[in-house]
């Protein structure tokens, strides 16, 4: 039997605020949805492509008409070029993920799978997040839970946190501007629940779509009403412009300042006055 790959953009160690405790989140390739403040525009296409930063482009195969270099990624002496998405298997990503085991057992942390929208692949994700529970290694997805789930229950005895985006409260705006369904978000969190999965739900606070006092009421209210306790307040930054830039891809909040925590505080205040846990950037 073949084994199950995925394409996979980034296996990033020593994180912070993706669950609980140091871990490794990995970053599957591909997302339904297209948010305007993405802030890992590398993981919308399912597909592998190439990024070019050309402050680090040393001009070492310059073409006589001008167009782009052809050196190949793996040719570029600066890393100008990288490609961007590899095909990995179950084990060769398990074997990667478990050079840190001591880190997580010393700070209660574990592995977390994001993207993108890890959910477009389920079977790949189930398998992974299986592999790594045979290991000890406690497990967490980041996903917006707005697409259908296969199998909720395998999927939730594979993994030990949801940590699920609660964005545009209004449905006709956020199938708009995002395409995210939030009717569909709230079933599956139902489903998760439902099944004794622990679910962390997620704001990002981004202004002129999200920050206003309504769409934050609007989902803190909904949050509650789905049995959630603690919710995670994102505030909007800047990292991934430089994504944009090197992609190619037109970003349209590049003049947007970014927030701090005291930017952020009255969000905080309305989750903690409707009985919720608020952190902000997560734990």
């Amino acid at each position: 039997m073949k084994p199950i790959a995925a394409t996979i953009t980034n296996v990033q160690r020593f994180s912070l605020h993706d669950g609980g405790g140091i871990r490794t989140v990995v970053f599957l390739k591909g997302c339904p949805f297209r948010c305007p403040w993405c802030c890992n525009p590398e993981n919308l296409s399912s597909e592998p492509e190439v990024s070019f930063k050309e402050r680090l482009c040393i001009r070492c195969s310059p073409r006589p008409d001008g167009g782009p270099c052809q050196t190949r990624p793996e040719d570029c002496p600066t890393g100008a070029k990288e490609l961007l998405g590899r095909s990995r298997t179950v084990d060769d990503l398990l074997a990667e993920v478990v050079r840190d085991r001591s880190f997580y057992e010393e700070s209660d942390g574990g592995v977390t799978v994001s993207g993108g929208e890890c959910l477009l692949r389920q079977d790949f994700l189930c398998a992974f997040l299986e592999a790594c529970h045979e290991e000890g290694i406690s497990t967490a997805v980041e996903t917006t839970l707005a697409v259908p789930l296969v199998d909720a229950g395998r999927l939730v005895a594979a993994c030990d946190a949801f940590l699920v985006d609660f964005k545009i409260a209004d449905r006709a705006r956020s199938l708009e501007v995002t395409g995210i369904d939030p009717e569909v978000r709230d079933a599956n969190v139902r489903s998760v629940l439902s099944a004794g999965g622990r679910v962390v739900a997620r704001m990002p606070i981004i202004p002129g779509f999200t920050d206003d006092a309504a769409c934050v009421d609007s989902n803190v209210s909904r949050i509650r009403e789905l049995g959630v306790t603690r919710v995670d307040v994102l505030p909007f930054h800047q990292l991934g412009q430089g994504k944009y830039d090197s992609l190619g891809r037109a970003y349209g909040l590049r003049d947007v300042p970014q927030l701090s925590e005291r930017d952020v505080a009255d969000v905080v205040a309305r989750c903690r006055a409707a009985g919720l846990k608020a952190v902000v950037h997560g734990e």
